[in-house]
């Protein structure tokens, strides 16, 4: 993989000297991260940026991250003074361009085949030999995760650009208003997320066809459900596929933090959305994908029409093209890279250094090692005994957990600063709440009218409470939470804009959503029937 270097810490300034800007990333982390996952952010997730940005040429130097009391924070590092941006872009075009029309062939032929090496490699990882050949393998682990995040970002970039370049080109060609219709052409595109609810669907399906298995996945706990199946030949042998789906597909967690179980280790996930498309009846998720793809062409069609110009009709197509070609990765990168990487192999690793610490006295519990830093495991594998410490951060995350946090901290953000219209298509619009007699504003994300009850999920633990038919409101959506889409009717978050996670799937079902509301999950009441008008933006509280 082709790779520039990426710029030393040092070089892009102390935050509590230089006078930054913090802003909450709320859309990504809606709740405390503990502290190994903060430590993972700044020592592997931030170099990745860094490489990433410097392999692109970017404007953007790096982003920085901090933890705020368990918050984490963002910072953007501009590649140079203002007086150069102008160069830094001209430059930074053809690279991108470059990244734009070949990022499925680096996907295929670079990124892929190194993060399955790559994530092979964390699996093999030993902590069980002397103090400092477990030390080599945790640096070993922190390397590996720079570079897998340096190839998540030259995914990210370039996908989030072709849609943009594509959007623009759209719009010229059609003369729309609409921010969502050029995205509507990317709709119905096979990705690892459709596949993965596709699997889950035909699970559901033979349930219904073998006597007795439905009755028992819908009794009791999910726990007690799984072992009435083993009571019944025919519910061992569903169990037996239901293994062979979380083989494939369970290596994935509820939230981006590596103290969050993955469906592996904690079936119940997967039951309760099994649950669902049972409860629901839900529709076969290819059959939806087949009708939203002969849309998107329908769209596709009528703008091709428009174009007398055969060079224009030329560069439209090669656009569409690229984007198409981009746009799964946004779901396939997120199973190997935030699933599969993350979730299961580099949360495994860690689990595998924290029963090393316990077994040895430097640890009290397994459980602690998520209340360590990077840091800390380093002094630990050193001989340092880590039991306090790490009671001592337990409790203060349970505290923060009990808090909210400011949009910002450090110096107050200029309004008066140009605003990167595709960072506000992707964590929303800045700025105050917009609610007026009863109507609370945002960002359309998928179109549609529906009238329902509201479901207000303000933590994970809270999903299985959301029952098919009824309109999910939470901060933000990541990908391990897609299968629900399939059951319920409506989406309303406090975060992000139309190219947000939650916009992008709930266009994949057809579903109205509303994105970027700020304070849905605090004026809307658990319960209370609403309307969300996906084409407008906005939520209409009874």
């Amino acid at each position: 993989m082709t790779s520039t270097p990426a710029p030393s810490p040092a070089e892009w300034g102390d935050p509590a000297d230089a006078g930054f800007t913090w802003f909450r990333d709320a859309m990504h982390f809606p709740a405390p991260v503990t502290p190994l996952t903060a430590a993972f952010l700044l020592e592997c997730l931030e170099p990745g940026v860094a490489a990433a940005c410097a392999t692109l040429a970017s404007p953007l130097r790096t982003l920085r991250h901090s933890s705020f009391r368990g918050w984490i924070y963002n910072s953007p590092v501009p590649a140079g003074a203002p007086e150069e941006m102008e160069a830094i872009v001209a430059a930074h075009m053809p690279v991108m361009g470059d990244h734009m029309d070949n990022l499925r062939r680096r996907w295929d032929t670079e990124y892929l085949p190194a993060l399955l090496r790559l994530t092979d490699e964390i699996d093999a990882l030993d902590f069980t030999g002397d103090d400092a050949s477990a030390s080599a393998a945790l640096e070993r682990l922190v390397a590996i995760n720079r570079e897998i995040w340096q190839i998540h970002f030259q995914i990210v970039f370039p996908k989030l650009a072709a849609g943009e370049r594509l959007s623009g080109i759209y719009t010229e060609v059609t003369g729309t208003t609409d921010e969502m219709e050029p995205y509507r052409c990317l709709q119905g595109i096979p990705n690892k997320s459709i596949e993965t609810d596709r699997a889950l669907w035909e699970l559901a399906q033979q349930a219904r066809d073998v006597p007795g298995v439905a009755d028992a996945l819908a009794a009791g706990t999910p726990a007690e459900a799984l072992e009435a199946l083993d009571r019944d030949p025919g519910g061992r042998a569903w169990k037996e596929r239901f293994q062979d789906f979380l083989d494939e597909y369970g290596r994935r967690a509820q939230a981006m933090d590596l103290s969050a179980p993955t469906w592996q280790e904690e079936p119940s996930f997967a039951v309760e959305n099994l649950r669902r498309y049972l409860a629901a009846d839900a529709a076969d998720p290819e059959g939806q994908r087949e009708r939203l793809r002969a849309e998107a062409d329908a769209l596709v069609a009528a703008a091709r029409a428009r174009i007398a110009d055969p060079g224009m009709q030329a560069a439209f197509d090669g656009i569409l093209e690229a984007a198409r070609q981009a746009w799964p990765l946004e779901e396939d990168h997120a199973f190997y890279i935030d699933q599969r990487s993350l979730a299961g192999a580099t949360r495994l690793a860690c689990l595998r250094i924290g029963a090393r610490l316990v077994g040895e006295g430097r640890l009290g519990a397994l459980e602690d090692v998520w209340f360590c830093t990077f840091e800390d495991l380093r002094d630990a594998l050193a001989g340092r005994d880590l039991t306090e410490r790490a009671r001592e951060a337990r409790r203060r995350y349970a505290e923060d957990s009990l808090l909210d946090a400011p949009p910002f901290i450090g110096v107050p953000p200029d309004p008066s600063a140009p605003v990167d219209p595709g960072l506000v298509k992707f964590f929303g619009r800045p700025g105050p709440p917009e609610v007026e007699d009863a109507v609370l504003r945002g960002s359309a994300g998928s179109r549609g009218r529906v009238e329902g009850v509201a479901r207000v999920v303000r933590s994970l633990q809270e999903l299985h409470r959301v029952q098919p038919g009824e309109i999910l409101v939470c901060r933000s959506t990541t990908p391990p939470w897609t299968p629900i889409f399939a059951s319920i009717a409506g989406l309303v978050t406090d975060t992000g804009g139309v190219l947000a996670h939650g916009a992008i799937v709930a266009r994949e079902y057809a579903i109205p959503a509303v994105m970027g509301t700020k304070i849905g999950t605090q004026i809307i009441r658990d319960g209370q029937r609403i309307t969300v008008d996906g084409d407008a933006g906005e939520v209409l509280i009874a």
